[in-house]
This record gives C-alpha cells, sequence and structure tokens, in this order.
C-alpha cells in the first residue's frame, strides 16, 4: 500500500465514524429539526469517502469498499429517497 493509499484509508474511516455518529443521532431524531441539517452533513460525508476511495489504488480501493459495505448498504436502505 502506498503511503497516498494509506493517508486515504484512513482519511475514510474517520469519515466513516462521523458517519455512524450522524446516523445515530437521526435515528433517535427522525422527526425532529436537526434530522435535515444531519442528512445533508452525512450526504456530503458520503461524497467524499467516495472520492478518497476514487484516488486509492486497486487493491487497496476494493479493500476499503469491502470495509464500508455493511454501512453505506445500510445508508442506502433506510436514508436514501427518504426526504
Amino acid at each position: 500500500m502506498t503511503p497516498n493509499d494509506r493517508v486515504l484509508t484512513r482519511l475514510v474511516r474517520n469519515k466513516t465514524k462521523l458517519i455512524q455518529e450522524h446516523l445515530e443521532a437521526m435515528q433517535r431524531d427522525t422527526h425532529g429539526v436537526e434530522y435535515a441539517r444531519w442528512r445533508r452533513e452525512v450526504d456530503d460525508i458520503w461524497k467524499g469517502v467516495f472520492e478518497n476511495v476514487n484516488e486509492m489504488q486497486p487493491d487497496p480501493q476494493m479493500e476499503t469498499l469491502e470495509e464500508i459495505r455493511e454501512l453505506w448498504t445500510m445508508y442506502v436502505a433506510h436514508y436514501v429517497g427518504d426526504e
């Protein structure tokens, strides 16, 4: 793994931790005042995650995608189209 891939992998991990925190807050407040703001923030963070993944070499890219698969799948199943 290149040094750049290591940095990108760490960035993705940090961003997915932030996403998990947002999703927990969203689950507690589905109709509250903060829900829409959290949702926009999560969408922006996901965009950054996939931009980082796109910059990786093929092997680390596949490993990282596998690592985030469950969180992404849960997000898409519960929140995409929920506006």
